[in-house]
């Protein structure tokens, strides 16, 4: 029996594989690159065993689907090793901080609701930046990398309470300048 060309497989599974991808992860980018790279490891294993004069139609995709997912669970388990989902080692995306006051902000399809979120990160990015220290690193904290508040409390030095007003400041502040600056 042949075995499925890659172009079949993508076909057949690449949808799914993005998807349970994107319940993984917090950006749906990430999930559409991983998805990708589930099937070039795919290509590569199958041309290395052409080459090595190993059978490339051998037991390897008895269970093709079993097998593409277990491949994107293990790059997800590498994702999360390398520490490449701690957002503070990089800017801050679309999709990190629900946008405060931006109604589009859910929809992926539509071109005008890709650039209502990028104005909206913009935003979003100013506010923060006009935030005092204490107030920034709070929300980015809880809201970015998922902190309690008594860790952020313990973080800060303050106390849990306190690291709970710093998020609703913070949050509350942002709030009134995205929305004063879309009106």
């Amino acid at each position: 029996m042949d075995s499925p060309t890659l172009d079949t497989l993508f076909r057949a599974h690449a949808r799914d594989i993005t998807a349970f991808l994107r319940h993984q992860l917090p950006r749906p980018d990430l999930a559409e690159d991983l998805c990708q790279e589930v099937f070039l490891r795919l290509g590569r294993q199958r041309t290395d065993q052409t080459h090595s004069g190993r059978d490339a139609s051998g037991t390897l995709l008895e269970q093709p689907r079993a097998y593409l997912f277990r491949i994107a669970r293990n790059l997800l388990i590498d994702h999360h090793r390398r520490g490449q989902s701690r957002p503070g080692d990089r800017p801050l995306e679309d999709d990190d901080v629900p946008c405060l006051a931006c109604p589009y902000a859910a929809s992926y399809s539509d071109p005008e609701a890709a650039t209502e979120r990028r104005l909206c990160r913009r935003g979003l990015e100013q506010a923060m930046a006009g935030l005092p220290p204490r107030l920034r690193q709070a929300l980015v904290w809880h809201r970015l990398e998922g902190l309690s508040q008594a860790e952020i409390g313990r973080r800060l030095g303050v106390s849990e309470r306190m690291a709970g007003r710093y998020v609703a400041q913070a949050i509350g502040r942002c709030r009134e300048q995205l929305i004063g600056t879309a009106s």
